[in-house]
């Protein structure tokens, strides 16, 4: 039987065999979408009871045959989707898969945060769909986070509490394990790591293109990516052990993204700063400007999904922990506007250098391609209206963070890219197809035209400036 299907499968062309595969993906989330409304209406009758069994894992044990972890996680699912208004259509229309689905699930098991998560889920539902996997899961993380800070403090300081670390030798191989430390070591950790990892990366590269010239990108890199992060950690090691000066520190690695409201409640939580002036009026606590409900006006500008505390690499932090290293001076503080750092170029130069580079990377985590995960800092900056074609500024309304295979391939393939007012970047194929999940939805483009190679001069964006990292 496998056998007809394998050989069905080897004789369709490739545009058959994706479409098959998207089918089959399709079919798979219809399939999970309902196995979950069947297992929710199953609990609400309790009909584990009918062969005695305790409970419905019990029973999906039984009858399913089904591992003690996968019934949990089922089970987590079909009271998600009894829970979150919208999860059951998004998932059985096929807008979003299985992962996004078990994220608000294992989000919806906080009873701390349960009740708040349904107002919520139309948002979440909408970034599940046009965001990729991992962008998905910070902005999901980021709502827990907000939404049950008591909770994140606790779990800050039991792993602070609970760090620790081991190198050993086992049969030869080396086995390395830590856990736990607070988020700003997270990050100067990771960021090292990153740093050598790319050295490494760097390497194979040039190992390429010293064997096949123009060619290079076109052949496999020598090493694999894990091997690479390996062959980094042994670089890391060997360099400190050749550093006389171990304890010498080193500029700031790590780079903190936070949004004024929370950099203001932070402020204003440590008595650093007042929520009223001197009359009493209510104040931003960030600005000092007037409002009529700080809070609640910020809320609406910005939205609890919507604010940051966290590295550029996409390490969410404890806003007590931003505070300790600002106050001891730790934290480098920039002014990015027209006077003191300048990131709107517009047509004065081509290429995105300095501070309009750095600009370009600060709000993105990965190559901007749909699927590559290459991190931004080994990327390449290029136009999403090209420079020559489009008149396209360089600015970082304008940019778009592309790894050197993927850069090559937009220009070769005559690929265009564009801004959609969800704020995320779509890649469009020579024939105007847009490469995007499955499932998803069309996007909505600021500025839709009739032909895309009319040079006539477009009206200005209105969309703000896009952040991919919520």
């Amino acid at each position: 039987m496998y056998s007809g299907v394998l050989g069905g499968l080897v004789g369709l062309c490739d545009a058959e065999l994706v479409e098959r595969i998207e089918a089959n993906e399709l079919e798979r989330r219809r399939l999970d979408a309902e196995m979950s409304a069947a297992l929710a209406v199953a609990r609400q009758r309790s009909l584990h009871r009918a062969d005695g069994h305790l409970t419905m894992a019990a029973f999906c044990r039984a009858r399913l045959n089904w591992s003690t972890s996968e019934a949990g996680r089922r089970l987590r699912l079909a009271r998600a989707v009894d829970a979150l208004p919208g999860l059951g259509d998004a998932w059985v229309s096929g807008r979003l898969g299985h992962p996004q689905a078990m994220k608000l699930a294992t989000a919806n098991c906080n009873e701390r945060i349960a009740d708040q998560l349904p107002a919520f889920a139309p948002q979440l539902l909408r970034h599940a769909e046009q965001m990729s996997y991992s962008d998905f899961a910070v902005v999901v993380d980021h709502f827990v986070a907000r939404a049950d800070e008591d909770g994140a403090h606790d779990d800050r300081n039991h792993a602070i509490e609970g760090r620790r670390a081991r190198v050993v030798d086992v049969a030869g191989t080396l086995d390395l394990r830590a856990s736990g430390g607070d988020g700003l070591i997270t990050a100067e950790l990771v960021a090292i790591q990153q740093r050598f990892t790319e050295i490494e990366y760097r390497k194979d590269l040039e190992a390429n293109r010293q064997a096949h010239g123009e060619l290079a990108d076109g052949f496999a890199l020598p090493r694999t990516d894990r091997q690479r992060r390996f062959d980094a950690m042994v670089a890391i090691f060997r360099a400190a052990a050749s550093t006389a000066d171990v304890g010498t520190a080193t500029e700031p690695l790590v780079n903190i993204v936070i949004d004024a409201t929370t950099w203001g409640r932070m402020m204003l939580a440590a008595g650093l700063a007042t929520a009223t002036d001197l009359d009493g009026r209510p104040i931003d606590p960030f600005t000092g400007l007037a409002v009529d409900d700080a809070t609640d006006l910020l809320d609406d500008l910005i939205g609890p999904e919507r604010r940051m505390c966290e590295t550029t690499d996409g390490v969410r932090l404890h806003p007590h922990d931003v505070l300790c290293a600002a106050l001891a001076g730790h934290v480098r503080r920039a002014v990015v506007d027209s006077e003191a750092v300048v990131i709107d170029l517009g047509r004065r130069q081509r290429l995105f250098t300095g501070s309009a580079r750095q600009a370009a990377k600060l709000l993105i985590t990965h190559c901007e391609h749909v699927g590559c995960e290459l991190p931004a800092a080994w990327c390449e900056v290029d136009h999403v209206d090209e420079w020559d074609r489009d008149v396209g500024l360089t600015d970082q309304r304008n940019s778009a963070v592309l790894c050197r295979a993927h850069n090559n391939d937009k220009h070769q393939r005559k690929w265009r890219t564009r801004r959609a007012r969800n704020g995320c970047s779509y890649t469009i194929r020579e024939d105007g197809s847009v490469i995007m999940p499955i499932g998803a939805r069309p996007p909505d483009f600021d500025d839709d035209r009739d032909d895309p190679d009319d040079d006539s001069e477009r009206p200005e964006r209105s969309a703000p400036m896009r952040r991919r990292r919520p």
